[in-house]
């Protein structure tokens, strides 16, 4: 029975303060997220009910990113309660090596990276896609906005792909000028719709206004004029004055199927590769940030919440005291993403098994 015990005991020491770890790194993101908010309500006129609605969709972002920092001061403290208590050392007597007792903690390191990489596919996917859509919708309505000049996109059909462009989106009438849609099947042109201009209605729905449908049929072409043609466009407003999405804006799945497309076109894929790996690499951060909070924490009086979190900050400006050069590196072309991402990983978990290895002597 004493396995499943020293497990439990561990894991719950660990998890009552993970909570706290990750509201305390939560808050602290949101509210320097907040100042950049109330600038947006100050200086561009945002009303305060869209800057909530932008905060709301932005905090699973933050909850995400603050896993791995939640379970670094979680085990810290959890440990370093245990150890000030004494039963570290009562556990070790009682046969335990620090090996045993470190199974446990990597192990929910473990755990929380692979709820990290869940959640983020999932709840931070989807709110970030509602952010840029409500930001977009800011941004629509900006004074400034300029028009934007050739337009150019594709999306897939029931029965194919259509290729969809106009010369220019004016986003103050929302209208799309000089507009032509292409429906292939099999990359074979279906239908053409040409038109001199289409409306906005709602949702996916745009009027299209004088113009043409030239359908392709057998080897011959069947032309329609109309004077007015609701058509669907899986395109709205907001999603034309967004910026296109970089590589940090993406999940992992959308990473992967670019990376893909992109080495069928023979395109640069550096950008994608390195942003996927950095991903799996922070998420798996709450692993090595378990590993090396472990012995940091066998010291006596190391279960206080400020002597805990001035450790936890000190593992974290180590961490990405390599991180940013890393990524710099990266981004010179000195260092390939894959190592890039990998690390500040590799060198605090190798610290800390160090660290660990010492400890247990």
């Amino acid at each position: 029975m004493m396995p499943a015990l020293l497990d439990r005991l561990l894991v719950a020491e660990i998890g009552s303060s993970f909570a706290f770890g990750l509201g305390l790194f939560t808050v602290l993101l949101v509210m320097n997220h907040l100042f950049y908010l109330a600038r947006l309500v100050i200086g561009q006129g945002v009303a305060i009910h869209v800057a909530l609605v932008l905060m709301v969709y932005k905090i699973p972002y933050f909850i995400a990113f603050s896993g791995p920092m939640g379970v670094l001061l979680a085990t810290v403290l959890g440990i370093g309660r245990l150890a000030d208590h004494n039963e570290i050392a009562a556990l070790r007597v009682a046969g335990a090596s620090l090996y045993r007792i470190a199974r446990p903690v990597v192990l929910t390191g473990c755990l929380a990276a692979l709820g990290i990489l869940v959640f983020q596919e999932g709840i931070v996917s989807l709110s970030d896609d509602q952010y840029r859509l409500v930001f977009g919708d800011v941004m629509s309505h900006a004074p400034d906005l300029r028009p934007i000049d050739n337009v150019f996109f594709q999306a897939p059909t029931a029965g194919g792909n259509a290729l969809y462009s106009a010369h220019r989106y004016d986003p103050h009438r929302r209208t799309l000028e000089g507009v032509t849609v292409v429906y292939l099947t099999k990359g074979t042109p279906l239908q053409i719709i040409e038109a001199s201009a289409a409306q906005y209605v709602r949702g996916v729905q745009w009027t299209f206004h004088d113009g043409h449908v030239y359908a392709f049929s057998q080897g011959s072409i069947v032309v329609t004029k109309f004077a007015t043609l609701e058509v669907t466009v899986p395109r709205s407003p907001e999603e034309f004055t967004l910026p296109p999405k970089q590589p940090s804006d993406m999940s992992l799945r959308e990473l992967v199927h670019e990376i893909a497309s992109l080495r069928r076109q023979g395109s640069e894929t550096r950008a994608y590769v390195g942003e996927l790996h950095t991903k799996l690499a922070t998420a798996a951060s709450s692993i090595v940030f378990a590993l090396v909070a472990l012995p940091l924490s066998l010291r006596p009086h190391r279960s206080g919440p400020s002597v805990g979190l001035g450790l936890s900050i000190l593992v974290l400006v180590g961490y990405y005291l390599i991180a940013i050069p890393t990524q710099l590196a990266s981004d010179g072309r000195l260092l390939s993403p894959v190592l890039a991402a990998w690390l500040p990983d590799a060198v605090v978990g190798a610290a800390g098994a160090i660290l660990l290895i010492r400890a247990a002597r």
